[in-house]
């Protein structure tokens, strides 16, 4: 009987240690998955930051050439002239912010909201949140400015009676705030751009 008792006490020591052998080996290996899955998501966010550099920067060289051909010494007949020229630059200057658009929709789950162990990772992330955020305020600006010179050729348009009016860029983008904090980095006040003028007066 005394034996019976000692054979099922080891039957029951063995399946606990089992247990917590089970236990153990079950949290090591869901650690280092999370530390895999971690070390990944960092690699990716590296990579991804990188792209997403290099399509701000053609983001940043495509606004420059439409401050350069639309906005300078902007007069009625300029846009009047030039109105499709026009349009198709700002449709290419939207192409950019597409682009940007992609790396966001491929970034957002990996940094906003999210903290790493490794402080470059997250400035990484930090500087990725504002400038998405920057990107597309700036582009919205710079179409609402060019929007309110079209109205304003629109207007003295109506007031010398010419029949040509032009139609304003059309965008689905809008002001956005990504990271909540009330603050919309690269908004600018959407006022035109100098005076339009008649260049014949």
């Amino acid at each position: 009987m005394k034996e019976k008792k000692n054979h099922v006490g080891l039957i029951l020591a063995l399946a606990f240690i089992l247990i917590v052998v089970g236990i153990i080996l079950y949290l090591v290996l869901t650690y280092q998955d999370n530390q895999n899955e971690v070390k990944k998501r960092m690699e990716t966010v590296t990579s991804l930051y990188t792209d997403f550099k290099e399509h701000v920067d053609a983001f940043n060289d495509k606004r420059n050439e439409v401050y350069q051909t639309v906005m300078q010494d902007m007069y009625y007949q300029t846009l009047q002239e030039k109105d499709a020229e026009f349009k198709a630059l700002y449709t290419a200057y939207e192409e950019t912010v597409d682009v940007i658009n992609d790396d966001y929709d491929q970034l957002k789950d990996k940094c906003i909201n999210v903290l790493y162990p490794d402080v470059s990772v997250n400035n990484k992330c930090e500087a990725f949140v504002i400038g998405y955020e920057q990107v597309i305020n700036t582009f919205v600006s710079d179409v609402a400015i060019y929007n309110q010179n079209i109205d304003a050729y629109n207007t003295w348009a109506q007031e010398n009676n010419v029949t040509q009016t032009l139609t304003p860029y059309e965008t689905d983008k809008d002001f956005i705030d990504v990271n909540g904090d009330r603050e919309y980095n690269g908004r600018e006040q959407t006022e035109a751009v100098g005076e339009l003028s008649d260049e014949t007066e």
